[in-house]
């Protein structure tokens, strides 16, 4: 079976949307129902099939046309994904690596050094949680009462991001100096799960930036 004007223009739209797969094919089976039935009106109307299918087209717009309507709603979806996950992934490496500090693996650090440390995660919590907050509320349920443009959510969540992998580069560091120096305090388990987990923060962080380039260049509502 040859294929169609619309079958192009549904494959060049596909290219075109961001989102997951499952959101990608709801939207191509929305467009391309909207599309036959286009089609199939201006078949009525004595038009032959390609120049039928050409109208239906030209009232629902090119490929980047209608990808750019989106951007909005699937970038508020990847929004908050992305915050839920780096949000909940926090208390269970603070469990992890807290574990790990009670049961002595950080012992040989110099005290002065763990304070610092600690401190500088503080602030750094201080910062990246309300930001956190604000991208998942303003993209969820909440939008209702939170009201902050997805591109000011995109932003706010890529300084969140920004901290989750400053916490758990300090840390894997730390680990890695004590591996070097003082191997035998290491409490394997709680250890070997906490850099575990921090490693998948930090890929879900950086693989977070490219993806939210859409709704950071979306432009200020006027």
């Amino acid at each position: 079976m040859s294929r169609s004007v619309i079958d192009d223009y549904l494959d060049d739209l596909a290219t075109r949307l961001t989102g997951t797969w499952w959101e990608r094919q709801a939207i191509l089976a929305e467009i391309g129902d909207g599309l036959h039935e286009a089609t199939e009106y201006h078949r009525a109307q004595g038009l032959s099939l390609d120049r039928a299918q050409a109208a239906a087209i030209g009232e629902f717009g090119g490929p980047t046309e209608v990808a750019d309507e989106f951007v909005p709603v699937l970038s508020g979806k990847r929004i908050h994904r992305y915050g839920c996950t780096l949000t909940a992934l926090g208390p269970v490496i603070g469990l992890l690596w807290g574990t790990a500090a009670l049961l002595g693996s950080f012992s040989a650090v110099p005290l002065s050094l763990t304070i610092f440390g600690l401190i500088a995660m503080a602030l750094a919590v201080l910062i990246g949680v309300p930001c956190a907050v604000a991208a998942i509320a303003s993209t969820g349920r909440a939008s209702r009462f939170v009201r902050i443009p997805t591109r000011l959510a995109a932003k706010a969540l890529l300084v969140t991001a920004a901290v989750a992998v400053f916490i758990d580069a300090t840390l894997l560091i730390t680990l890695l100096a004590l591996i070097a120096e003082a191997p035998h305090d290491l409490v394997v388990l709680p250890v070997t799960l906490g850099a575990l987990v921090s490693v998948t923060r930090i890929s879900i962080a950086v693989t977070s930036v490219p993806r939210l380039g859409p709704a950071r260049a979306l432009a200020p509502a006027t």
